[in-house]
């Protein structure tokens, strides 16, 4: 197993952290409780209630969107978020953020992908020949115009945010899924028969930039007295992060341990707290390996676009949480009552999309109050 670097950042991150969290948000007038039950979440527990999170859009003829098509303009770009931010309607335990969110896997860019721009979405094209011969050397180059402008938006969200809201994170990636875009799938997969000392040479070097890249994201923000959250929108008083890693359901369970599983339980241990997302049913074979890494609280599961309910998963949620994790079930708001009524309360978190509007919303999750 990779040795863990000591981080020594982590005392001062917490202190940042549980200060913004006892202060109410102009965005957010309930922030300090909801941070006290996202910190019974954590630790298995359950305040008064499970954390719920879902929001709706108050002005449907306005979508909300990424903005890709700003990023020349960081300064129009943060209006629009905000306007974005202004006509979420947001219940329960939702939390009020900006996030630079140029897509998935934004350190494929960093190490010289070619980044193109769909409709709402980023995707990088594969470069890495056959013998590996044209890999980057993984290091982080701080005059990569991708990551400046990673930075540039990053502190444009931390200087409007203190008091008023959260910075949320962009998608770094895992290792495996820098590989996967830069590489291929097929080739990929490929080199996890053929190759795999190149794989396992490149997670080695990844982790230094993951890491680096990580804390400069945290300083940002929490210099400027803003919290930090994540795809996940969990909130956490200690620095927490979330990691994933889509490609393991392409590979078996050998190989995702020995090429993959270390350098994930070395992420994980970085930070205080994570949270790990398990990407659709063909990722679940690898749940008991995950489950097995002390430094991983939380599970987050989504089951997939083409297959969306969570209610055949229920006895894996209760797998979850009788191993000591807690779990984030990524859910139709629709099914978040008859989940409530097989799940016990302590550490559960749904986190669910709706197409309802504001005031269903509301007696949805007003419903959901009153089981508790």
């Amino acid at each position: 197993m990779p040795a863990t670097p000591a981080s020594p950042e982590l005392d001062r991150y917490a202190a940042t952290l549980q200060s913004i969290a006892s202060q109410p948000l102009e965005y957010c007038p309930d922030f300090p409780m909801i941070c006290r039950r996202f910190d019974a979440w954590w630790n298995q527990a359950c305040l008064d209630r499970p954390v719920f999170i879902c929001a709706a859009n108050a002005n449907p003829a306005r979508p909300i969107t990424k903005r890709l098509e700003l990023l020349d303009s960081p300064e129009a770009w943060l209006e629009a978020k905000l306007t974005d931010l202004q006509q979420t309607h947001r219940v329960g335990d939702t939390l009020p953020m900006v996030r630079p969110d140029f897509g998935p896997v934004v350190l494929s860019g960093v190490f010289g992908g070619k980044v193109e721009f769909g409709a709402d979405t980023t995707w990088t094209h594969a470069y890495i020949n056959d013998d590996w011969s044209n890999a980057p050397d993984w290091r982080l180059d701080p005059d990569n115009p991708w990551w400046a402008k990673i930075v540039r938006f990053s502190q444009l969200v931390a200087a409007h945010g203190q008091g008023k809201i959260l910075f949320q994170t962009p998608n770094l990636g895992s290792s495996a899924d820098i590989l996967l875009n830069l590489r291929g799938s097929t080739e990929l997969c490929l080199d996890v028969v053929d190759q795999p000392e190149k794989i396992l040479a490149a997670v080695e070097a990844i982790y230094p930039t993951w890491r680096e890249t990580t804390r400069q994201l945290f300083d940002l923000a929490l210099a400027a007295g803003v919290g930090v959250t994540h795809h996940t929108m969990t909130w956490s008083g200690l620095p927490h992060t979330p990691l994933e890693c889509d490609f393991n359901y392409m590979i078996g369970q050998e190989d995702f341990e020995r090429l993959f599983l270390p350098d994930i339980a070395r992420q994980s241990a970085t930070l205080n707290r994570c949270v790990f997302h398990v990407d659709g049913p063909g990722a679940v074979k690898h749940l008991d390996a995950l489950l097995s890494v002390p430094s991983i609280q939380a599970i987050q599961y989504v089951p997939g676009g083409g297959t969306p309910s969570a209610l055949p998963w229920v006895d894996m949620y209760r797998k979850i949480q009788a191993a000591g994790k807690s779990v984030q079930i990524v859910c139709p708001a629709e099914e978040v009552l008859a989940l409530s009524r097989e799940l016990k309360p302590e550490g559960v978190c749904y986190f669910a999309s709706t197409s309802l509007p504001p005031a269903q919303l509301d007696q949805l999750f007003a419903e959901f109050e009153r089981q508790f």
